[in-house]
C-alpha cells in the first residue's frame, strides 16, 4: 500500500500562511492542468489556455464571481519538482485569499497535500533519491548559513555521489568475489588475500571521513553553544557585550549584577554561536536569587560545547577560582581560559595558571585595549576543529544517514576480518552483499514505508 495516493491531484499553499506581497499555491497531479484551467479567466471572463513554461496573468474565479487576480505559471509533466503535471498560482499574500483558492481547487476534487507529500513525489518518481529529498527539509530549516551550504551541497547530490561511489567500489569487490565462486576453475586472474584487503580498508577509509563528518554539521545545525564562566566581576557580561556589539547585559563594579544566565545568539563564519552569560561564581552570598543563578551557571557548564572560563588576571588566584577549577576538571578540552583585563598589571600569569589547571587553549583579553573580537571567536572556531567543516562539500546530515552509515562501518570491518582470516570468498561475499543494502538504505533504495512516513512526515505541507 503506498504511503500517499499518488493517483490524486494535490494542493497546498508553499509559502507561509500570514500576510505578504505574495502567497504561492503548488498544485500537482494529472489533473493539475485541467482543473486549474477551469477556474482561470480573462478579465472579461474568457478562459485562458495554459502553455507549458509560460507566465500568464488573470483572475481565478468561482463559478463567475473574481476570487484574486494571480500570476499562473504551469509546468508539463516530467520536467518539473514533483515528475507530475504542475501548476503555480501566485496571488495575493492576505492569508483569507490563498484560502479562498484552495477551497475552489478542493471544490473541484483536487485534495490537500500532506506533509512532505510533494518532495514525496519526487523521490517516487525518481527525481530525487532519499538523502537529497532529506536535504529539501534540512535546508529549510538551517539554523545557520553553513547548515544551509552544507544542506544544499546534498540536494545537489554530493552525498548521493560519495555513496554511490563507495557502493560501486564495493560492487566491483563482491564482483570478484562471486566470480571466484561461479568460476574457480577457469584461467581468471582472481584477487588475491592482501588485495582484498587493501580495497576493503580503501572502503573503510572513505566511510571513516563520513563518520567524522557528522560532530561537525551537527554543530553547525544545532549552533555551538557557549558558556561565559567565571567568578563575580571578572568581566563576563562586559566580553558578551563586546561580543554582540550593544550593552545587552549590565556591567557595574558591584560583585553579583548578574543573577540569571542571559542567552544571545550571533553567526560566526557561517556558524551560530550561542551565548550563555551566566551568575558569577563565588563561595558565599546572602541572595537566594544569586545562589538561584549560580545554579544555573553550573548546569549551563553541563550543555556547553564550549566553555569560556573568563579569569580576572589582575588580582591573584583566590578561592572564588579554586571553585570553578573544580567545576572544570573535567572538562578541560572543551575549556577556553580569557585571562581578562590584559590592560592592566597582571597578578596571575600563564605559567602559574596552567599548574593549576591544565587548560588546552587561551586568550588574553581586554575590553579596555578592544581586543579584536575576531582573536576570541576564532580561538573557539579552532577548539571545535570548525576550520574543517570549511573543506567538506560531502557530510552526513541527520541521525538516520549517521547510523546507517555507522552500520556500514562495522559491518566493512567485519568483512575485513573474515578476508584476514582467510574465511571463504562465500562468506565475505555473503556480507558483502548486506553491506550493499545498508548503502541503499541511505540512497532510498527498496526503503520500507515506515521509514519513508517518518521522513516525510517532518516535512511542511507545501514542500
Amino acid at each position: 500500500m503506498n504511503l500517499f495516493k499518488q493517483e490524486d491531484t494535490i494542493a497546498a499553499l508553499a509559502t507561509g500562511n500570514a500576510k505578504s506581497a505574495l502567497s504561492v499555491i503548488r498544485v500537482s497531479g494529472s489533473s493539475a492542468k485541467e482543473t486549474v484551467s477551469s477556474i482561470f479567466f480573462t478579465k472579461n471572463n474568457k478562459k485562458i489556455e495554459l502553455t507549458d513554461r509560460k507566465i500568464l496573468h488573470g483572475y481565478i474565479c468561482d463559478g463567475t464571481k473574481k476570487i484574486d487576480e494571480v500570476i499562473l505559471y504551469y509546468m508539463q509533466a516530467p520536467h518539473t519538482y514533483t515528475g507530475e503535471d504542475t501548476v503555480e498560482i501566485s496571488c495575493h499574500g492576505n492569508p483569507l485569499i490563498a484560502a479562498k483558492i484552495t477551497e475552489v481547487l478542493f471544490s473541484k476534487g483536487i485534495r490537500l497535500a500532506e506533509r512532505g507529500e510533494f518532495t514525496y513525489r519526487a523521490y517516487m518518481n525518481g527525481k530525487l533519491d532519499l538523502s537529497e529529498a532529506e536535504a529539501v527539509n534540512d535546508l529549510i530549516n538551517s539554523s545557520s548559513s553553513k547548515n544551509a551550504e552544507l544542506a544544499l551541497n546534498s540536494l545537489q547530490g554530493s552525498l548521493s555521489s560519495k555513496i554511490k561511489e563507495i557502493k560501486q567500489d564495493l560492487t566491483e569487490l563482491f564482483a570478484y568475489l562471486e566470480v571466484s565462486l561461479d568460476y574457480p576453475e577457469e584461467d581468471i586472474d582472481f584477487l588475491t588475500r592482501q588485495e582484498k584487503k587493501e580495497k576493503m580498508q580503501a572502503i573503510i577509509s572513505q566511510v571513516e571521513k563520513l563518520i567524522s563528518s557528522y560532530s561537525l554539521t551537527k554543530l553547525a545545525a544545532d549552533g555551538i553553544k557557549i558558556s561565559i564562566v567565571g567568578k563575580p566581576n571578572a568581566g563576563k557580561s562586559s566580553i558578551l557585550n563586546t561580543i554582540l556589539g550593544y550593552q545587552r547585559a549590565i556591567v557595574t563594579d558591584i560583585a553579583g549584577t548578574t543573577t540569571d544566565t542571559i542567552e544571545e545568539k550571533i553567526e560566526y563564519k557561517g556558524v551560530a554561536f550561542i551565548l550563555s552569560d551566566t551568575a558569577g561564581i563565588r563561595n558565599h552570598t546572602n541572595n537566594t536569587i544569586e545562589k538561584i543563578g549560580q545554579e544555573r551557571s553550573k548546569l549551563s557548564l553541563n550543555s556547553a560545547d564550549i566553555i569560556l572560563w573568563v579569569v580576572d588576571a589582575s588580582i591573584p588566584f583566590d578561592d572564588n577560582d579554586k571553585q570553578i577549577v573544580n567545576l572544570l576538571k573535567d572538562k578541560k578540552d572543551k575549556t577556553l581560559v580569557v585571562l581578562n583585563k590584559s590592560d592592566l598589571e597582571q597578578k596571575l600569569s600563564v605559567t602559574e595558571l596552567k599548574n593549576i589547571f591544565d587548560f588546552s587553549s587561551y586568550i588574553s583579553f581586554s575590553t579596555i585595549n578592544k581586543t579584536p573580537i575576531e582573536n576570541l571567536l576564532n580561538k573557539i572556531y579552532e577548539l571545535l576543529n570548525l576550520q574543517n567543516i570549511e573543506q567538506e562539500s560531502t557530510v552526513l546530515l541527520n541521525a538516520r544517514q549517521y547510523n546507517l552509515i555507522s552500520n556500514v562501518k562495522e559491518s566493512l570491518v567485519k568483512v575485513l576480518s573474515l578476508i584476514d582470516k582467510g574465511d571463504s570468498d562465500e562468506i565475505v561475499s555473503f556480507e558483502t552483499k548486506n553491506v550493499l543494502l545498508l548503502l541503499n538504505d541511505i540512497l532510498g533504495i527498496d526503503t520500507k514505508e515506515d521509514i519513508l512516513h517518518s521522513i516525510f512526515s517532518k516535512f511542511c505541507v507545501g514542500k
